[in-house]
């Protein structure tokens, strides 16, 4: 637990260095454009419904339309953040490479479609899962918090697992990986989840997850002379 809450802290170092600005702001102003379409969506969905004419019908559907469009963005935002980063997330890691474990040799990477696919895939696993899981999130306390964030955890645990490992390793050896410490990239996820699900340090959670999620399988898989550079 020790290891994994430094790894942690220098995960965040990571996101908020000068090199990841780029990619922290593009990630940001992706995922409110998301939600902003969203929210217009909805609202063109109550003017749609023509209940303008009876107002003692519109402002209560206007209200709980709102009110759905927050769940939506609290449920979604992990996935859709997610599939935005993975749009630009091999510059990222490679900067990281470069800078932690110098002696790696260059990555085989992973296709701007590759990324897309699994960042696409993502999101609709996160949106399936998460609605099956609504009645649950809505009628049972204290439990529908532990069922969000296992299951988003695993989501995105395995998800930023495979975007870092296929880039070095095959799919069997990926898998293989996977299983040997299947608890440990959990706990990591269900991490994720948590910094996605917090007001403000969710805008930066995607690359933190991202740098976690590298240091963890580059330590995990023991590259040769994968040797971590100590944090300044």
């Amino acid at each position: 637990m020790r290891s994994l809450l430094k790894t942690v802290g220098l995960a965040f170092e990571d996101a908020l260095a000068p090199a990841q600005r780029h990619a922290l702001i593009f990630s940001i102003v992706g995922a409110v454009a998301v939600f902003v379409l969203l929210l217009l969506g909805v609202n063109y969905g109550v003017s749609w419904a023509r209940v303008s004419d009876h107002w003692w019908f519109r402002w209560p559907i206007e209200i709980l339309g709102n009110l759905a469009v927050l769940g939506l963005a609290w449920l979604l935002f992990p996935g859709v953040a997610t599939t935005i980063l993975s749009l630009f997330l091999e510059p990222v890691l490679r900067r990281l490479e470069s800078q932690h474990y110098p002696t790696l040799p260059p990555s085989l990477g992973m296709s701007f479609g590759a990324s897309l696919v699994s960042g696409l895939r993502l999101l609709g696993l996160t949106l399936a899962l998460n609605l099956l899981a609504l009645p649950i999130y809505l009628l049972i306390p204290a439990i529908n918090l532990f069922l969000f964030y296992l299951l988003n955890g695993y989501l995105l645990g395995r998800e930023y697992f495979d975007l870092v490992a296929l880039r070095r390793l095959d799919g069997v050896a990926a898998g293989a990986l996977w299983r040997e410490r299947r608890g440990r990239w959990l706990l990591a996820g269900t991490a994720i989840a948590a910094l996605l699900s917090l007001p403000v340090v969710n805008l930066a959670a995607p690359l933190v997850a991202a740098a976690l999620m590298l240091h963890l399988v580059t330590e995990a898989a023991g590259f040769a002379g994968a040797e971590r550079r100590p944090s300044r």
